[in-house]
């Protein structure tokens, strides 16, 4: 385990994970949000699902306790390439952040109360100076999120994603 919420264990994905995966995951909206390729099958499930289990070192999954199923996961990764030089990070320790919940458990404040706990262990326990957070600017639940949580705005990154001109607003959190 990562870390224990009121609601939520965070763990690291196992197999047994794989269909509650594919339930929060399998989702048109959710893929377009996060910048995945559409997953409309279990086989194209798979292959994010592995990669999450398997080769990203710091994959949470958010197994809800009431349940006991995982409906949503969460990343703690190295900063983007394109944000490593900007002036305000430089010479200072900190990561990105990426985030998904299940379309059934938005707006009941869950998302932000893992979030916190995250954050507070990378600050407190693991020392960095700030987390980085980004989102397209199509999405207004996570732009809403990460204001509630405190983040700011550092940067706008127009880039070319999947064919279409995209628009990323990279936001940062540092710590008090």
């Amino acid at each position: 385990m990562f870390l224990e919420t009121e609601h939520f264990i965070l763990r690291k994905f196992r197999e047994d994970d794989f269909n509650d995966f594919c339930a929060y995951a399998m989702d048109a909206e959710m893929c377009r949000m996060m910048g995945n390729d559409l997953m409309d099958t279990r086989e194209t499930a798979r292959v994010t699902f592995d990669w999450l289990k398997d080769k990203e070192d710091r994959s949470y999954v958010l197994i809800y306790k009431e349940t006991g199923r995982a409906i949503g996961n969460l990343n703690v990764t190295k900063l983007p390439d394109h944000l490593l030089e900007l002036p305000d990070l430089k010479g200072k320790r900190g990561v990105s952040l990426s985030f998904c919940i299940s379309r059934h458990y938005r707006r009941q404040g869950l998302m932000s109360e893992a979030l916190r706990a995250v954050i507070a262990h990378l600050f407190e326990e693991e020392g960095m100076d700030y987390v980085q957070c980004g989102y397209f600017d199509f999405n207004a639940a996570s732009a809403a999120l990460q204001e509630k949580l405190g983040f700011t705005h550092l940067t706008t990154v127009e880039m070319d994603f999947k064919g279409e001109q995209t628009v990323t607003v990279e936001q940062v959190l540092w710590k008090n």
